[in-house]
């Protein structure tokens, strides 16, 4: 009797070290999943890096790629980063990842992988200065169709030519990145939506670059093209990268973007209506929410055009809060040094951190030398402010593995 007692209890034990192991096993596997996703990602409604919950402003540092595309030689990009993370503690910046004009896609098209190994330079900048990468692969609207000879309006078709040529330039920065520690998340392209639904043929994109032709009807963009190649882009880069965050890049809708859209005609939207289209604009398989803030948004939005930058964003956030999604404020600043510049600067730091908006970068970091002169912040020139408003903020509002 004690022998069969001391038998069952052996076997009890066995089996309760057993579940106990299992138990063990699953949390680990759990907490080193969950850990060793990369960059940023979504997580039950939450933006996270390496298993915590995150929340931290950045740069936009807009021609560090075409800097390296350049001169891949060039030591100012390097430094550029090693200014941003060491001095000022800046964990990541936004960039454009791929040539702004048709033109420029030439070493792409004839030797890929040239094209590709100068990337590989970039990239490895940003590791070894452990500074994240949301690479903007589609910067401006129309040059992928100018580049396969095709309308704008072919972006709206999954089987035209420059659909295809973006599913493959996709395929090579994400199959060739997508295990680097630098790369943060994917983005379309730049503000795509602010060229959609213009009334009538009165407001088509400029002309092609070295062409002579006017844009045509089939050049008219609406926002259901662009919908579908949001949709595409979301697929394709899911099929290689399955948890970092994929984001637009738009920018704000038009106050008047109801009424482009449903009545080809300007129109002030009540809040409504702009509200429904803002919501449509981010596919329901994107689980950010985009944006972009500069000061033409104060008193220019909804009936009454009578809200104040901070309660415009309140308004965003509160309306992309009740989507589920994460809100990404891809670009804000303002241009100058005056005291209104300053001031307007100030409100939009304090909007971001009173809303606690999880992830957003201002406009425009540039080392040295010019890009846009008005907007341009050295570490150097009487716009460093920035950079320091910047540090500070992180400091005080950043959460999770941010540094």
């Amino acid at each position: 009797m004690n022998y069969l007692i001391l038998m069952l209890n052996k076997k009890q034990i066995n089996q309760s070290a057993l579940s106990l192991l299992v138990l063990c096993s699953l949390i680990t596997t759990g907490c080193t999943s969950d850990a060793s996703k990369p960059g940023l990602y979504v997580e039950e409604g939450s933006l996270m890096r390496n298993g915590s919950e995150f929340r931290a402003m950045g740069i936009n540092y807009n021609t560090a790629w075409y800097d390296v595309l350049k001169d891949p030689e060039t030591l100012e990009v390097a430094e550029g980063f090693r200014i941003l993370k060491q001095d000022y503690g800046i964990p990541f910046i936004r960039f454009s990842a791929g040539p702004y004009a048709h033109t420029g896609w030439k070493l792409y098209v004839e030797d890929p992988e040239e094209y590709l190994r100068r990337f590989d330079v970039l990239v490895k900048h940003a590791e070894e200065q452990g500074i994240g990468l949301i690479p903007s692969l589609f910067w401006f609207v129309s040059t992928m169709p100018d580049l396969q000879g095709e309308p704008l309006s072919a972006l709206g078709d999954p089987d035209s030519k420059c659909r295809a040529f973006m599913r493959q330039y996709i395929r090579d920065l994400v199959g060739r990145y997508k295990d680097s520690p630098a790369i943060w998340g994917w983005e379309v392209g730049n503000e795509w939506m602010l060229f959609v639904d213009l009334p009538k043929l009165d407001h088509l994109p400029r002309k092609k670059i070295g062409s002579k032709e006017e844009r045509t009807a089939a050049d008219k963009l609406l926002r259901p093209m662009l919908r579908d190649t949001y949709e595409d882009f979301y697929k394709t880069v899911r099929e290689i990268d399955p948890d970092r965050i994929i984001v637009t890049g738009d920018s704000i809708a038009r106050p008047t973007a109801w009424h482009n859209r449903n009545e080809d005609r300007w129109g002030q939207d009540t809040k409504e209506q702009w509200a429904e289209v803002y919501l449509a604009d981010t596919p329901d398989c994107y689980e950010v929410a985009s944006f972009h803030l500069y000061a033409e948004a104060e008193m220019s939005y909804f009936k009454n055009k009578d809200l104040s930058i901070e309660d415009f964003v309140t308004e965003v956030v509160g309306i992309s809060r009740s989507d589920n999604k994460v809100i990404w404020c891809g670009e804000l600043g303002m241009p100058g040094n005056d005291e209104a510049s300053s001031e307007m600067f100030s409100r939009m730091i304090h909007a971001i951190e009173q809303n606690e908006i999880e992830i957003s970068a201002i406009w425009n970091f540039k080392p040295q030398g010019k890009f846009q002169a008005d907007w341009d912040i050295l570490p150097t020139n009487d716009r460093s402010y920035m950079l320091d408003a910047v540090k500070e903020l992180n400091e005080r509002f950043a959460i999770g593995d941010w540094q």
